[in-house]
């Protein structure tokens, strides 16, 4: 299984890409036919996708006509494999070529490739139809067997010519990512895409509200009545400078409340009791002055009211 690694005056393809297979069907031996089409392209390009994941992955090795399988020869790298990709319908694979494997080709010892399947990882699809579903290994050689493959430099090809990778399934992924059938088509995964950034942005909107909900609870009446809808706009818009902002404004002073005038229930008028009445002054001038100490010092009441006894200790005789 192979394709040209032919260069014109022995150069080199720049960006390291080769094709190492050709489509169509090709013999495989012992009766048997091998399919190379799209759906056996994106299983290969898949399946060493998922190859490459491994930890210390080094690359798949290219060798020599495939010796490396026999111990008796050298297991030596002509190069590695790094990337698989579907370009411009055909299989190619981007290729680190050694020091032996680059003088190899560019001195053309060497002008094709040879693909190598395990069996394992064959698809019979009948009538000695058989579909290669990964890449087993990849071999230079002078023997090709699947031919037709275009050289990988000459006069037709263009430099800015770059890898098409492997499209249709990328978009068949994304398809499932979105719930939708494998067949969705470019502007039904738009559609779906746009729908879903749409949905993020108002759960994102909801999200918002409730923090700054959640920030201006948390400021209570530092808040004017008339200005909560404003600040919580720009608690949405700008949530780290606003809060900051409502961080600088005062607390509202707490209230406290003055005691109850006295309320005389008296059915029958009688003469003042001088007394009690004396007592009803003290009790009010004690009361003031306590009140006037816990609205001073912000303490509670019986703080002010020992407060209030060291500094007027007359009106508590």
């Amino acid at each position: 299984m192979n394709a040209k690694i032919h260069n014109r005056a022995g150069e080199l393809p720049a960006d390291g890409w080769y094709q190492i297979e050709v489509t169509g069907e090709h013999p495989a031996g012992e009766g048997r036919t091998q399919v190379i089409d799209q759906a056996a392209m994106e299983a290969i390009v898949n399946r060493f996708q998922q190859d490459a994941t491994a930890p210390n992955f080094a690359g798949l090795l290219v060798d020599a006509d495939h010796l490396s399988h026999d111990l008796d020869n050298s297991t030596e790298a002509l190069g590695w494999a790094q990337e698989l990709s579907i370009r411009n319908g055909q299989l190619y694979a981007r290729l680190e070529l050694t020091d032996v494997g680059e003088s190899a080709i560019r001195n053309k010892r060497y002008k094709f490739t040879s693909t190598e399947y395990d069996a394992p990882d064959i698809e019979d699809l009948g009538n000695g139809r058989v579909r290669p579903l990964r890449l087993a290994g990849l071999a230079l050689t002078n023997r090709p067997n699947n031919r037709g493959a275009k050289p990988l430099s000459n006069r037709a090809c263009k430099p800015t010519d770059s890898p098409i990778h492997n499209t249709a399934n990328y978009m068949q992924n994304i398809a499932a990512k979105l719930n939708l059938p494998p067949e969705a088509d470019e502007a039904a995964v738009i559609t779906a895409i746009e729908a879903l950034l749409a949905k993020v942005k108002t759960m994102e909107g909801k999200e918002a509200s409730t923090e700054a909900d959640a920030i201006m609870n948390r400021f209570g009446e530092r808040i004017p009545a008339d200005k909560r809808d404003d600040v919580k706009a720009r608690l949405i818009a700008n949530r780290a400078d606003t809060e900051a902002m409502l961080e600088l404004l005062p607390a509202p002073l707490a209230v406290v409340a003055l005691a109850p005038e006295r309320i005389f229930n008296r059915h029958t008028a009688g003469t003042p009791d001088a007394v009690a009445d004396a007592k009803n002054d003290a009790s009010n001038a004690q009361l003031a002055c306590v009140t006037s100490i816990r609205n001073r010092e912000k303490c509670s009441f019986d703080t002010a009211w020992q407060m209030a006894k060291g500094e007027k200790p007359e009106l508590f005789r």
